[in-house]
């Protein structure tokens, strides 16, 4: 099979032409050919097709080979260019070679005009191959440059020594070093001292053998920036030839954020801990101090009774004195575990109305200690409505911003600066404001002061989270929060809240049981663990009703099962082996007015199941420590409906 051939035939001789063309046929080549004996003619063949082969005569009445040569060149063409003369001499012939010319001979002696044909399109595929790899590899390399000069990470190349022979643009600014400044200096360089004399300089010197164990791993080291701050960073290892000579490429990132993420994460989780730690032990604290205040308050019955009997009420006196102080020191402690149990809350606790004020009064009291000795606090509370949000996430702004305003005052100057706390309500929003007296914040740090990570405070005293989470807590509410300062006078932050649509009727306290016209004796069963918790509510009904008391959920769901019944069931809500909740169900499939007839004492519902369930049914609930003249007013009030 012919092989093509496109040849270009620049001949002033038609015969001349027909001669070459009958020698490439012989050649075995099917040759497509135009001749020319133009510079223009030339031109405009180039121009419309593309040649593998230029074959030239040297001398021509208005055109040359040399003229053709310089043409074929001034349009960047390689194509071999043969020269095929009667004229021409060796003197000449060299310097067409000299000037771009791949050979020459002589008309009538054709004899190697096909061998050395052949031999340029092969040299001229071997120039374009050549050519077309040279394209590709520097696209190849311009692309690799642009992706690693637009990388996130630093990107740094070695030799085989561990000398630095390239740095991507993330690299310069990460560690401030220019590139310039960086070829050529080992790698150690960008490492914080004891990383270049600690336990991975091993690592980095083995780089070369191939054994390192840092190849293929990501090492957690510290970074060291020209300014000489140091950070933390993670560098990967890969290992890659060039030329046959080995390259290493170091893989760096700054992860000061991650780690400062890490840490707060880790701070998280220790106060969920704390928080679920809180919660159980307010409910523990609760179930004795329930049994406390009842029996002060029953003891305390007693002496008043006592006193009606005796002539000289010396003793009685004191006693009643005692039994008040040690009443009102139990019931600072049921404040303490209440506030305690409000800030214990989960995240999962459900979003309701909200007393600001109730609120921030907890908050001051969890605060107390830090307050007492910076400033004096001054409240200014106007009757607001209840908003929209959580007793808990709310105590957590309030409570941060409290401390912030506390921590901006230095300690012992209690007597010449204030904390004002207020609320307030402007027709649409409740406004709680929380101001101090301290050293203020520049405006350059006020404008970002929500920003996540941004603190004022000292190292290791704030995290730079408070406020960011602040904020979100707020918003999350539909709310808003905002702050002004002054350096050297002091800061403000303003929350703002919505109030919740429907605003619930006023309760109004019960300051005296009624105790009269008991239609009967009632049939009363109490359920709690806390044997003296049970003794105490029966001291207190007993005089009034029959009280059967258990210290097991499971007995009482036996006598139930077995057929008796009360008017009504005081149930503990947490309790072992069979919880308040665990019985209602029970007994809801066995008698379904009994369980109706519960009301639950609880210490604090702090699971988020107790939480659920309390809020599912719409049996009573009693919180603990109760006071004995609401719980007698209570039993008698549901006995007296039973008729």
């Amino acid at each position: 099979m012919k092989r093509p051939l496109r040849v270009l035939i620049v001949e002033d001789s038609a015969d001349d032409a027909d001669l070459l063309l009958l020698e490439l046929r012989r050649g075995d080549y099917q040759v497509t050919h135009r001749r020319v004996d133009t510079a223009q003619a030339m031109r405009q063949a180039l121009k419309e097709q593309t040649w593998d082969l230029v074959l030239s005569d040297f001398s021509m009445p208005t055109f040359s080979a040399p003229e053709a040569l310089a043409l074929l060149k001034d349009v960047k063409a390689d194509i071999p260019f043969l020269i095929v003369s009667g004229t021409i001499g060796e003197d000449i012939a060299v310097d067409a070679l000299r000037a771009g010319a791949h050979d020459f001979m002589v008309k009538g002696r054709l004899a190697r005009l096909v061998p050395a044909i052949e031999r340029e399109l092969r040299d001229a595929a071997n120039r374009r191959s050549k050519r077309e790899a040279e394209l590709a590899q520097r696209a190849t390399e311009a692309r690799f440059r642009g992706i690693m000069e637009t990388a996130t990470d630093a990107v740094i190349s070695t030799d085989a020594s561990g000398n630095i022979d390239y740095v991507n643009a993330c690299a310069e600014k990460m560690f401030g070093y220019s590139s310039a400044e960086l070829l050529h200096q080992p790698l150690s360089v960008l490492l914080a001292k004891q990383e270049r004399s600690g336990q991975h300089d091993g690592l980095l010197n083995d780089l070369a053998s191939g054994d390192s164990p840092a190849l293929g791993k990501t090492l957690d080291l510290a970074g060291r920036r020209k300014n000489g701050t140091e950070f933390p960073i993670d560098l990967s290892f890969g290992r890659w030839l060039s030329n046959g000579q080995t390259h290493f490429a170091a893989i760096i990132r700054d992860v000061s954020d991650r780690k400062k993420v890490e840490a707060q994460l880790l701070v998280a989780d220790r106060m969920v801990a704390v928080g679920t730690l809180a919660a159980g032990v307010a409910h523990e604290i609760n179930n004795p101090l329930a049994a406390v205040m009842a029996n002060l308050e029953l003891a305390a019955t007693d002496v008043e009774e006592l006193a009606a009997k005796l002539d000289d009420k010396t003793i009685t006196d004191r006693l009643t004195e005692e039994l008040r102080d040690a009443r009102e020191g139990a019931d600072r402690v049921r404040h303490i575990v209440r506030d305690l149990k409000i800030f214990s809350r989960g995240e999962d606790e459900k979003h309701g109305p909200v007393d600001v004020e109730r609120v921030m009064e907890s908050t001051l009291r969890m605060a107390a200690n830090e307050l007492r000795h910076r400033a004096q606090v001054v409240k200014e509370y106007q009757p607001v409505p209840l908003v929209e949000g959580s007793e808990a996430r709310l105590g957590q702004v309030f409570l941060n911003l409290v401390v912030n305003a506390a921590q901006a005052i230095e300690e012992g100057q209690e007597k010449q600066n204030e904390i004002r706390v207020s609320t307030r309500y402007d027709g649409k929003r409740v406004i709680v404001t929380v101001a101090d007296t301290g050293e203020g914040i520049a405006p350059d740090i006020l404008s970002r002061l929500f920003t996540p990570f941004l603190t004022t405070k000292p190292v290791g005293v704030g995290t730079g989270l408070g406020l960011s989470i602040c904020h979100r807590i707020v918003t999350s509410f539909g709310g808003d929060i905002v702050a002004e300062s002054e350096v050297g006078k002091g800061t403000r932050f303003m929350i703002s809240l919505v109030p919740t649509a429907t605003q619930p009727e006023p309760i109004r306290a019960v300051n005296t049981p009624v105790m009269a016209s008991l239609l009967r004796r009632g049939r009363v069963l109490v359920v709690d663990d806390e044997t003296m918790v049970a003794k105490a509510v029966q001291r207190a009904i007993g005089t009034d009703h029959d009280v059967v008391t258990l210290h097991r959920a499971k007995l009482a769901l036996e006598r139930i099962s077995a057929g008796e019944r009360y008017d009504l069931i005081l149930c503990d809500l947490m309790m072992p082996e069979m919880t308040g909740m665990d019985l209602h169900r029970e007994i809801s499939l066995l008698a379904p007015a009994q369980a109706a007839s519960m009301v639950f004492l609880t210490g604090g519902a702090f699971t988020p199941r107790a939480r659920d369930f309390l809020d599912s049914v719409s049996n009573h609930r009693l919180e603990k420590p109760f006071d004995i003249l609401g719980l007698r007013a209570l039993v008698n009030h549901r006995i007296r409906r039973l008729g």
